[in-house]
């Protein structure tokens, strides 16, 4: 199975370097640009439908894609963006001021790290990782695209490449291109 991992649109505050949390936004005319960019990249891969999570941002890009690539989609309250309490709308900068300690867990042991007031980020990987594997089963060989926001989007990209979290947080920071992950036929989507 290839699972096609895409990053949200463009958002103002992309442009900011905010976090983005869980906070709805619109996608900008830039984010429509990208994601007419992308669906020519995407194309050839063959993608039979793009699951998402049910918030504004990461449903407008799907449809977005979706509508060019003339595949359905679906959304799914598993791929939620990690809830990020108090530090949704911080810029990295505010976060390693306000929250030293947990911005320094970011960079060696993110699965330890619970923003206050948000969602642990193991609990997050856990319940992003069950809707992976349930994928998986669900549409064998094929080719899905799935549309997620920044920590989700890294947090599905160490899920899917075994399990190593050190590179999360870099991963989320660069968000901003869709990720192709082939995942072995042979491998058990179960484990």
């Amino acid at each position: 199975m290839r699972i096609v991992l895409i990053p949200c649109g463009h958002t103002e505050w992309a442009d900011e370097g905010r976090l983005l949390g869980r906070v709805e936004l619109p996608l900008t005319a830039a984010g429509q640009q990208q994601c007419a960019q992308w669906a020519e990249q995407l194309k050839a891969l063959g993608i039979r439908k793009i699951v998402h999570a049910p918030d504004e941002l990461a449903t407008r890009t799907a449809e977005a894609l979706a509508r060019l690539l003339a595949v359905p989609t679906k959304a799914t309250d598993d791929l939620l963006e990690v809830d990020l309490g108090l530090w949704t709308g911080l810029t990295e900068a505010q976060l390693k001021s306000r929250y030293a300690s947990a911005h320094r867990e970011l960079g060696e042991a993110p699965l330890n790290v619970n923003p206050p007031a948000g969602e642990a980020l193991r609990v997050a990987a856990d319940r992003l990782g069950e809707c992976l594997r349930k994928m998986r089963r669900k549409n064998g060989n094929t080719t899905l695209g799935v549309v997620l926001r920044p920590l989700t989007f890294a947090l599905a990209q160490c899920t899917l490449h075994g399990g190593e979290f050190a590179e999360m947080w870099p991963l989320a920071l660069a968000a901003d291109e869709p990720v192709i992950i082939e995942c072995p036929e042979n491998e058990d989507p179960a484990a």
